[in-house]
């Protein structure tokens, strides 16, 4: 696998920003009503950021300090890896969706459901940055390093 770019994660979340606007315009002329965001979302976006943010530590641990036990193995580092760059993905586009719904719902900041969204839209951005960290740091973590000399057999003349 490639190591994901930031750049591909920031395009992907302002390609998300229209599309989040636009689903929030057509929930609203539909129902007459900005679309709900659910306040538990924040949490499980953050609780996922702090699993990631663990894996990493667990990661790190296993590669760069060589400490090879039993709890992690090779495979598992490899899914964590995979996980972490679905994650990556997964935060930017909810940072995009909820940043359109967020900048819709600004035009409603006088009445209490405008502003319940919008705060809740921000509290989602946040926490999708948050996993998004998480998972590069993870994606990293899962990165072998070169073998250096010594482990190559080489010896100096």
């Amino acid at each position: 696998m490639q190591r994901t770019k930031i750049g591909s994660l920031i395009w992907v979340a302002l390609v998300a920003v229209p599309i989040g606007w636009s689903i929030g315009r057509v929930v609203d002329a539909m129902s007459g009503a900005l679309p709900p965001v659910p306040w538990v979302l924040p949490l499980l976006l953050i609780f996922l950021a702090i699993a990631m943010f663990a894996g990493a530590r667990a990661v790190t641990g296993w590669i760069t300090e060589r400490r090879f036990d039993r709890r992690i193995d090779a495979l598992r580092v490899a899914r964590s890896v995979a996980l972490a760059k679905a994650s990556e993905y997964f935060g930017a586009v909810l940072v995009g969706i909820y940043t359109g719904l967020g900048l819709l719902a600004l035009d409603a900041l006088d009445s209490p459901m405008g502003r319940n969204r919008a705060v809740l839209s921000a509290a989602v951005v946040v926490a999708a940055v948050v996993l998004t960290v998480a998972a590069v740091r993870l994606e990293r973590a899962g990165e072998v390093p070169p073998p250096s000399d010594e482990d190559n057999g080489a010896h100096p003349a």
